[in-house]
């Protein structure tokens, strides 16, 4: 029975992502079906448990979107030059693609992640997670992505290298027993706290457990250790090893426990995507494309240490990019949130000053010749950034104007509006507009309503509208616009805070 479930499901995603979305509804029902004619779950108390709980529909049912709570760490999620990066956003954007979805990644403490998805916050936990029995009480874990050991990271002495043997192994901790009356810094909620509990209790010995401060980042902790900060912390070996490739001076050598599950959680009662997310991994966890992107990561190249260095990482504390100071400058001047021009260059150009659009849009905000006119940019100085930025941001100023005066000063629609107008042109967003008017859509609401106008505006029935006074346009470009510039906007906030010219 669940054999014919699962060919169910594998058909049916390859539709359209009308039907896709049908799948989730369509998996629910049977399953409900299953359980009816007498078929229990194979783990103790999970039917009691589940039933236990009112049902949260999963963004993937409601919108065609996977939403991802990841953690800020080069393990899990990073943004290296504006760009989104780390072993499980990749694995996760592989996944996505496969079964025609978009995916949206919110950024979370570590210490609540699991608490955040159980509130619906998101649809899966993507965070390094773990699997242990507390945790498998609370949500369904898929099957595993890897497997290690948790491993005890410490500082080599400057002059390890002439030491004497003996010397090295009084310098070090080689066995998790020689941590007595030691302080090792690790996260509350992680299973590293809970296994340095457990050898302290099962062995009557004094561990000093320090927990640190929720948004410190596994990034970060390394970096403590490597400076002298602290003296020791506990990380997974895949996790550990990395570090040690961009901190040398770091030894991952000393083992806490024998090997866990790192692995994705849901809900419970998410069945139908447990049952994709499931099928998926067992399917791809052993294939070539799985083994390069983890090689990426843990086994990293020296150019990709280099990038993990870089000053434009965020998970490291770095910048968005090298024209910050720019974005920063103008952002000030004109009120706009700085963020929102980084997020709007890197959709752009990807941060690139040079690049060129095949329709005449230049520079890091592909402003076209006329705009960047207006705007007091010449061409000459189209490709500098300095100048392409300001006339970038005069025009978002323009056309933040011009949407407040249309929709108050307290509407939160305005940001996608004035970013639509920037990529296809204010004319063709008003006559998407007026298009909901006429249609019975609120013009004044993006999201399906002026969204879906424009959407439309492709069609010769409504291009050709007596409302419509600029003919056609690609619709489906700048909706997608939006929701891309809006993403990156939300992580760089919460990356860097929400002050807006901090």
């Amino acid at each position: 029975m669940n054999s014919a479930v699962e060919n169910i499901l594998l058909s049916l995603r390859k539709k359209t992502l009308t039907h896709y979305r049908s799948v989730f509804f369509i998996c629910f029902f049977i399953s409900q079906l299953l359980v009816s004619c007498g078929f229990e779950s194979d783990v103790e108390g999970a039917k009691t448990y589940t039933d236990s709980i009112k049902h949260i529909p999963t963004h993937v049912e409601t919108s065609g979107t996977l939403v991802a709570l990841v953690d800020n760490s080069m393990s899990s999620y990073y943004v290296y030059k504006g760009q989104p990066r780390g072993f499980e956003f990749e694995l996760l954007s592989w996944f996505c693609k496969d079964h025609d979805l978009e995916l949206d990644v919110k950024i979370v403490h570590f210490e609540s992640v699991i608490d955040s998805l159980l509130a619906g916050v998101g649809d899966i936990a993507a965070a390094n997670l773990t699997i242990n029995r507390e945790r498998s009480a609370r949500v369904h874990f898929t099957p595993h992505l890897i497997r290690n050991q948790q491993v005890l990271v410490q500082r080599y002495p400057p002059n390890y290298h002439r030491m004497s043997r003996r010397e090295k192994a009084n310098a070090l901790v080689h066995n998790a027993l020689d941590l007595d009356g030691k302080v090792v810094h690790v996260h509350a909620e992680s299973a590293f706290y809970q296994r340095l509990q457990n050898i302290a209790e099962e062995n009557a010995i004094d561990i000093l457990i320090h927990p640190v401060e929720k948004d410190v980042s596994p990034d970060e902790l390394a970096r403590m250790v490597s400076l002298g900060e602290i003296n020791y912390t506990v990380f997974d070996e895949n996790t550990a090893r990395l570090h040690s490739r961009l901190y040398p001076n770091l030894h991952v050598e000393t083992p806490i426990n024998i090997a866990q599950s790192i692995a994705w959680a849901t809900r419970k009662n998410s069945d139908s995507l447990n049952v994709l997310l499931d099928n998926w991994i067992e399917k791809n966890r052993s294939s070539n494309k799985f083994a390069v992107i983890y090689k990426k990561y843990f086994r990293p190249s020296r150019s990709m240490v280099s990038t993990m260095q870089s000053p434009f990482n965020l998970a490291v504390g770095g910048e968005i990019s090298p024209y910050d100071q720019f974005f920063k400058l103008y952002g000030e001047q004109f009120d706009i949130d700085w963020r929102l021009l980084a997020a709007v260059a890197y959709q752009e150009s990807k941060f690139n000053p040079l690049a060129e659009s095949p329709f005449g849009a230049r520079g890091l905000m592909q402003l076209m010749p006329n705009t960047a006119n207006r705007f007091g940019v010449t061409f000459e100085n189209i490709h500098d950034p300095q100048p392409n930025i300001l006339a970038a941001t005069r025009f978002l100023r323009h056309l933040f104007d011009y949407w407040t005066e249309k929709l108050g000063d307290e509407s939160t629609e305005i940001y996608a509006f004035v970013l639509a107008s920037y990529n296809a042109g204010l004319g063709h967003v008003i006559d998407a507009r007026n298009l909901a008017e006429k249609h019975g859509f609120d013009d004044r609401v993006w999201k399906d309503n002026v969204e879906t106008m424009l959407l439309k505006k492709s069609m010769p029935k409504y291009y050709t509208d007596e409302v419509v006074k600029h003919g056609y346009v690609r619709g489906h470009e700048p909706v997608r616009y939006v929701s891309s510039v809006m993403s990156f906007y939300s992580q760089y906030q919460m990356l860097l805070g929400v002050d807006v010219n901090a």
